[in-house]
């Protein structure tokens, strides 16, 4: 017999990849228009899955759901101990504390996505799309969760002046009320 697991009863747990080019840039995918705030961008990533979570004891959950999601949104494979049993995750968390979202580096360059639209942006070009308009912009514009999970992959480039770059522009962020 299956058990029903309550979803509700759980705050909403979002992952989302960093990952890179050789340059040190940061891999952006374009919504669907299925999606909420269709054609704005994002990193890959996506919510645990609560069924998959409620079925396991095993610290690899995060590196499996996360693979997952971006296999599903990007084509690419990314082997689950590329992304660690126990990765560094970054958290940003939205009001209330219902919803939580994380963003883990993922090391390596695995090649252009073989799904979606994408593209690899400097910590400039992100703040520029994020001040763009709805429907050509960071998923909800600078300084809210998304820009925030960016800049905090950032700070894991392969390009030193990108991670200074991200620092600068978080403490600034961060320190507004």
């Amino acid at each position: 017999m299956s058990e029903k697991i309550d979803t509700k009863a759980r705050p909403t747990i979002g992952l989302s990849a960093g990952m890179f080019d050789e340059e040190g840039k940061l891999l952006l995918k374009r919504r669907t228009e299925k999606e909420s705030l269709p054609r704005d961008w994002d990193l890959p990533g996506g919510a645990v899955e609560a069924e998959n979570n409620a079925k396991t004891d095993d610290e690899w959950i995060v590196a499996k759901e996360l693979s997952r999601e971006i296999e599903e949104e990007t084509g690419l494979k990314i082997p689950i101990d590329t992304i660690g049993r126990m990765p560094i995750m970054h958290p940003v968390v939205i009001k209330g504390g219902d919803d939580w979202a994380f963003v883990i580096a993922v090391a390596g360059n695995y090649g252009d996505p073989s799904k979606g639209e994408f593209k690899y942006v400097s910590p400039e070009e992100l703040k520029e799309l994020a001040n763009g308009p709805q429907g050509n912009r960071l998923v909800s514009g600078w300084r809210k969760r998304m820009s925030r999970l960016a800049l905090l992959a950032f700070t894991h480039s392969p390009n030193e002046e990108y991670r200074k770059q991200a620092w600068l522009y978080l403490e600034d962020i961060l320190s507004r009320p």
